[in-house]
């Protein structure tokens, strides 16, 4: 994809008797997943035919609402203990937003940009999520990265070094994970590095401040473009390195 454009269940639970989390299952109507539960209002509403319809409708919206808390507890939750089953809660998780994202794509993306934004000590977690969205559907994975993208633009135009650092390393990474291609994160840096690459170029503070990005997103993405693209690493540090020499 191109620019331009927690768990482990109980011990004694048996396989067949744990949801996709790992956790036992409880009796629930119709199979619902977890996060999932009536509409609430009672079984037919409200007396009164018009108050009746009135109490079905209100239940709907209170399903979708608690629908949408669920999806973004799960999103905000994930990663928090260092567990050996992560890369299965991610997986489970990627299949439960994948089936819920067409109706609740407001929400999931609202949930991912806050999470990056908010808690940058998991954006490797959440990384490694878009990646696995982007592999089941990649129109899903083209709007996050396209939502983010307009977060590093709003960013870096504001002078919000700190969020355009994390959103950077949630690039970087996106590259192993195949979900950006390696000449997409190498055009970012090819940005950051514009106001240097000049070598008559005097170091100002802001020009000090791109440098330092591009210098931090190379540290996530260094190893994926040695691999991919090391011609293109190579001229990129280069540019870093004489800039540094010459301050």
């Amino acid at each position: 994809m191109d620019f331009a454009g927690r768990l482990g269940g109980r011990r004694g639970a048996s396989r067949g008797n744990v949801d996709e989390f790992g956790r036992e299952r409880r009796d629930r109507p119709h199979g619902r997943k977890p996060y999932e539960r009536p509409a609430r209002g009672g079984r037919g509403g409200a007396r009164g035919g018009s108050m009746g319809l009135g109490s079905r409708v209100g239940g709907h919206v209170d399903e979708a609402k608690d629908i949408e808390s669920r999806l973004s507890s799960l999103i905000i939750k994930v990663g928090d203990t260092n567990s050996a089953a992560l890369q299965n809660y991610l997986d489970a998780l990627s299949v439960v937003l994948e089936k819920d994202y067409t109706k609740h794509e407001v929400t999931v993306l609202k949930t991912f940009r806050q999470c990056v934004l908010e808690l940058p000590w998991k954006v490797s977690v959440y990384a490694t999520l878009a990646g696995l969205l982007n592999a089941k559907n990649s129109e899903t994975g083209e709007k996050i990265v396209s939502m983010m993208h307009m977060v590093l633009g709003r960013a870096l135009n504001s002078g919000d070094w700190g969020s355009a650092k994390v959103v950077l390393r949630f690039f970087a990474l996106l590259v192993s994970t195949r979900t950006i291609t390696p000449e997409s994160i190498v055009g970012v840096l090819d940005v950051l590095l514009a106001p240097v690459g000049d070598g008559d170029c005097a170091a100002t503070a802001g020009s000090r401040c791109f440098v330092f990005l591009a210098m931090s997103t190379l540290l996530w993405a260094g190893r994926s473009l040695s691999e991919l693209a090391p011609e293109a690493l190579e001229q990129r540090l280069g540019v870093v390195r004489r800039f540094v020499e010459r301050s």
